[in-house]
């Protein structure tokens, strides 16, 4: 109870504060505002928007179920998940935040997933996405495409850490944590709704859930633009300390300031830590949807924790045995090009992996349809 009512005090008041301050700092808080927007839209939302489309038009078409009778074996031995799970780390991993809780969180709510299952992919399947970090973090704010490469490969890796990690958390595995009842087949079984409404739901629920992270990136880039206005963030006598709590309430503006400082041993490790916890702005947007279910915050945010530590740690122990590559490794072109080079990729890359996917997809059914006749 005493934990509510301060609380209820404290939120109040803090939100008090922060429109006490856009008052005093309009310019401030509109330049914030503005470089948050243009953040989503010119990086974020055509990143992700995408993924997001095609991960609600898989799910619709039963692809979950397909996914995992194939990753069965490696996520019920590596992470003690059923392997459905398999769909929501696969997304997690090449998409970026927070689609990864937004699949588990629905996933969760439809019954596909027990709880312990859910609380268990929570804690390593919502990740930030190649895109985001070879191009905005690696080639936009650093100038090395080297870096890119680091960084994704210690945050992949902490991301594995904490999955291995997630073994270990609860009790026995429940019935419904067990249960698969897994049929392949489903994948091409007719859906209830036509296609045309599948895919207008699809990007519907899409576009909402990119509103929803864009006004959250607009919310924290102004709390941060603020924070550090008014001099919260130099109570550190070190020249990263503005950048480290920036990225701690913004991820992607305390890059930026990071980015001022070049490379180092230090700004790498800081980085690959920010990157793997996301920041406030994250965490919110991944909590919007994990509140609809009876999945722990707590747990999640305990998880995204100890992501960025051992990210963090893993690319500072790391790091001098690539530091001549990665320091030499300067982009030669502007931000610009590289992203739309990056951005094509990417999507080429999307797009060539759905359509073997689906060829895979009806080789399969045709195999199981004429064995069965």
């Amino acid at each position: 109870m005493k934990r509510k009512k301060i609380l209820r005090i404290v939120l109040p008041a803090f939100v008090a504060v922060l429109n006490i301050l856009i008052v005093i700092h309009p310019s401030v808080a509109l330049n914030a505002a503005r470089g948050g927007l243009l953040l989503w839209f010119n990086n974020v939302l055509p990143a992700l928007l995408p993924f997001v489309i095609g991960a609600n038009l898989l799910m619709a078409l039963g692809a979950v179920n397909f996914l995992g009778m194939f990753l069965s074996p490696v996520m019920k031995k590596l992470f003690k998940t059923s392997g459905r799970g398999g769909f929501a780390l696969a997304m997690g991993l090449i998409s970026g935040y927070p689609l990864g809780a937004k699949i588990v969180s629905e996933m969760r709510n439809r019954g596909e997933l027990g709880k312990n299952d859910a609380q268990r992919l929570l804690g390593f399947t919502n990740n930030a996405g190649p895109l985001f970090i070879l191009g905005a973090v690696a080639a936009g704010m650093f100038g090395s495409v080297a870096l890119g490469y680091f960084l994704l490969a210690a945050h992949y890796l902490g991301s594995l850490c904490v999955g291995l990690l997630m073994r270990f958390y609860g009790k026995k595995r429940t019935k419904n944590d067990i249960q698969e009842n897994l049929q392949p087949i489903a994948v091409f079984s007719r859906p209830k709704e036509p296609f045309g409404q599948i895919l207008g739901n699809a990007v519907k629920n899409a576009m909402e859930t990119m509103v929803i992270v864009g006004g959250f990136m607009v919310l924290f880039s102004v709390i941060s633009a603020l924070l550090a206005q008014v001099g919260l963030f130099g109570f550190i006598a070190h020249p990263y300390s503005t950048g480290a709590a920036s990225g701690v309430i913004e991820m992607a503006g305390g890059i930026g300031l990071l980015s001022q400082h070049g490379i180092s041993r230090g700004i790498a490790a800081l980085v690959a830590a920010m990157v793997s916890f996301g920041g406030l702005s994250i965490l919110f947007q991944s909590l919007n949807f994990i509140g609809k279910t009876d999945l722990s915050s707590v747990v999640y945010v305990l998880c995204k924790i100890a992501h960025g530590a051992i990210s963090g740690t893993l690319a500072f122990i790391a790091y001098p045995f690539f530091a001549q590559i990665i320091e030499q490794s300067q982009a030669q072109t502007a931000f610009a090009p590289n992203a739309v080079r990056t951005l094509a990729s990417s999507s080429i890359a999307f797009v060539i992996t759905i359509a073997v996917l689906a060829v895979v997809c009806v080789i399969m059914a045709l195999r199981i349809r004429k064995n069965r006749s």
